[in-house]
């Protein structure tokens, strides 16, 4: 469907290859002039940011919430197979200093893993691995312990976030969107973070999924 397609998303998927920034810039800035194909009357004009690209090694440390769905309707292989596959390669790159905390949510919300240093990776892997799923989905209890997790390990000098993993379907407990947006931005103002992962297709409440991600300084996937 047209509405389906984001601008942003169709931008975003090419590579435009523009070069780093010298020196202490933040950031280049790449320009091109050129005739309107369609409009011979005016000219489109390409302004092109590229940010600087940090190394990995230099970041600070990451204190982080995997809150997942592992709900009945997660069962297909493009949602809780893959979830744990992209998990798992972001576990492979965590370094001493980050640490991980795991909250699952079905007919219940739970802590799987409590935060634990990114040094323990067999231990975060083997919590990953043991995830199956099963039963309905109660999104707002899930999403609340997971900002309990992440206050309680809170550090003004890492990124503070919950990433949620999930296919958007929340239709049990107090989910309405009202309620979690509040719960959000007032996550946010403390510095928690929100990164929202959609997977799977059919069911995706996919513009629900944005607009919670968009309140928490966060990005959706």
């Amino acid at each position: 469907p047209p509405d389906a397609v984001r601008t942003e998303e169709l931008i975003n998927y090419f590579k435009f290859d523009y070069p780093q920034p010298d020196g202490e810039l933040p950031f280049s800035i790449t320009t091109d002039l050129s005739a309107c194909p369609w409009n011979q009357q005016n000219k489109l004009l390409l302004i092109g940011l590229q940010g600087k690209e940090l190394d990995l090694r230099d970041l600070p440390p990451n204190n982080l919430v995997f809150l997942i769905d592992v709900s009945g309707s997660m069962q297909d292989a493009d949602k809780l197979p893959l979830l744990k596959t992209a998990f798992k390669m972001l576990v492979n790159n965590l370094r001493e200093q980050d640490r991980v905390a795991i909250v699952v949510y079905a007919g219940a919300a739970g802590l799987v893993l409590p935060t634990t240093s990114g040094k323990q990776k067999a231990i975060i892997l083997a919590a990953l691995d043991n995830l199956e799923a099963g039963g309905c989905t109660a999104g707002g209890p899930g999403m609340k312990q997971a900002y309990e997790e992440a206050k309680k390990n809170f550090d003004k000098n890492a990124n503070n976030r919950v990433i949620w993993a999930t296919d958007g379907d929340f239709n049990v407990g107090p989910s309405s969107d009202a309620e979690m947006t509040r719960l959000v931005e007032e996550r946010r103002d403390q510095g928690i973070f929100l990164t929202m992962l959609g997977f799977g297709e059919g069911n995706l409440k996919d513009s629900r999924m944005e607009q919670i991600a968009d309140k928490g300084n966060g990005n959706y996937y």
